[in-house]
């Protein structure tokens, strides 16, 4: 009985030492909360009077907002928003290594690239002088997110692109990050 009784207190102690340990923390002292504060946000300078162009990042995996403003109080009127965006990256967005994954426009084809006037039911329209219908998804989310976002103060509006092949249904702005 003495070698059952040995092995037993040898299990105890061996069990009160794994709980000691497990419940000094290793050595780690207890503290209290930390307050870290609220989560992390990106200020982007000009917001509020300026319109957003989207850009491919550098690594061509994804939207990234470009701010740009012309003057104080300045709206920039869609189809002017949308030749801005098919000229590509310009100044910041540029330097920061800001792509596209639009086409140019033709030369003398400007004129048009037009879109429709906001309405509540069906957002707008941009009709452009090139194909759309293989355009890859990060260039139609390119048009419909500068257009969507910022064509219309306050609104996230629905956008349809037209192009020389085809029609495109109507798309919302859905940035994945």
């Amino acid at each position: 009985m003495t070698g059952r009784r040995t092995r037993s207190r040898a299990l105890a102690a061996t069990a009160l030492a794994c709980c000691s340990l497990l419940l000094a923390g290793c050595g780690i002292k207890t503290t209290g909360v930390i307050e870290s504060g609220h989560a992390a946000t990106v200020k982007v300078p000009g917001a509020g009077q300026s319109t957003v162009l989207y850009f491919l990042s550098k690594e061509g995996d994804r939207l990234v907002p470009a701010p740009f403003t012309l003057f104080d109080g300045y709206t920039v009127a869609p189809a002017a928003l949308v030749r801005l965006l098919l000229d590509g990256p310009g100044g910041r967005a540029a330097e920061a290594g800001l792509t596209t994954a639009l086409p140019r426009v033709p030369a003398g084809k400007g004129d048009q690239v037009t879109v429709t006037p906001y309405a509540q039911e069906r957002g707008m329209t941009v009709h452009v002088p090139f194909p759309v219908g293989d355009l890859p998804e990060l260039a139609r989310n390119q048009l419909v997110c500068t257009v969507g976002v910022s064509a219309v103060a306050d609104t996230l509006s629905p956008v349809i692109l037209q192009g020389t092949d085809t029609t495109l249904p109507s798309a919302e702005c859905a940035l994945k990050r």
